[in-house]
């Protein structure tokens, strides 16, 4: 197993390893080490059956059942199918519901720590997925914005900080009306590195407390737009086999616009397997 640098500054890469046999808690430390340290950990290569991904998946936490019910996987019921290959792809809304920037779980408590993408059928073009490096983002801050961020607790509910021009998620009206909000600072300091990441800017965030509507609006985007200059950010384009391993508590991220595929073979067919974990990596919990 060889692991480096995926960029300069943000995410690694893996290739050499097969993950249809599961890996023992040293090579899981290893790969734990390298996503804590690098906030993004790609793993190439690889060609599993459902059963062995979610079987990973098992090892990087408690799997999460999410709120669409509608991307569920047979079976799986905490694995999702992201794409534009099925009926209900042809929604915009189920299609492109994340093409914003967002924190995946930062409406839920405990948030969601790690995000996985398994690249199982790739467009000839597009499909790529834009990743956000709030840990730098926020080292970048002047002092007193590092202080005015941690101060503000934003209010959470799935869908609830789109903004205008931007598509909200397939449920997320039903999902507000049965949810209670969720508060977080816009700053996170995570449980395993200590280090301190902007966080939950996108998507959910829908008022600061103290603030009025326009203020709390005004903030957030204030704070994005800081975090998502270019060189905070990340393009990939992904190659069939990849697994994409996303640090949700010191990441943002979003997808690029995709148009319904007429089949799983046509050119710009996409199926990504998505599962999302709380908590820590048993092999890291031992420690």
């Amino acid at each position: 197993m060889k692991i480096q640098k995926l960029t300069e500054n943000f995410g690694a890469s893996v290739e050499g390893l097969d993950l249809s046999r599961v890996p023992d808690d040293t090579v899981m430390r290893s790969l734990a080490d390298a996503l804590y340290a690098n906030r993004l950990l790609l793993i190439k290569g690889q060609d599993l059956e459902v059963d062995d991904y979610y079987q990973f998946g098992r090892q990087w936490g408690e799997l999460i059942t999410h709120v669409s019910e509608f991307l569920r996987v047979p079976g799986y019921p905490e694995m999702m199918c992201i794409g534009n290959t099925e009926d209900k792809d042809r929604d915009p809304a189920i299609r492109n519901g994340a093409v914003h920037w967002h924190t995946d779980g930062s409406y839920k408590l405990p948030a969601t720590a790690i995000t996985m993408l398994y690249a199982r059928k790739v467009p000839a073009n597009g499909g790529n997925t834009w990743f956000c490096d709030m840990a730098r983002a926020y080292d970048a801050l002047t002092d007193a914005d590092k202080a005015l961020a941690r101060s503000s607790i934003a209010n959470h509910l799935f869908g609830a900080g789109t903004d205008d021009d931007e598509v909200t998620p397939a449920g997320a009206a039903q999902t507000q009306a049965e949810a209670t909000p969720v508060k977080n600072s816009l700053v996170k300091i995570h449980p395993v590195t200590g280090r301190s990441a902007l966080y939950g800017l996108g998507q959910s965030p829908y008022s600061i407390d103290g603030l009025s509507d326009d203020d709390a609006r005004a903030r957030i985007r204030y704070f994005k737009s800081h975090a998502t200059q270019p060189e905070f950010l990340y393009e990939h384009r992904y190659e069939p086999g990849d697994i994409m391993l996303i640090d949700c508590l010191a990441t943002m991220h979003k997808a690029t616009p995709s148009e319904v595929a007429e089949s799983p073979d046509a050119d710009n067919a996409r199926i990504m397997w998505r599962l999302s974990t709380e908590g820590l990596p048993p092999a890291v919990a031992a420690v």
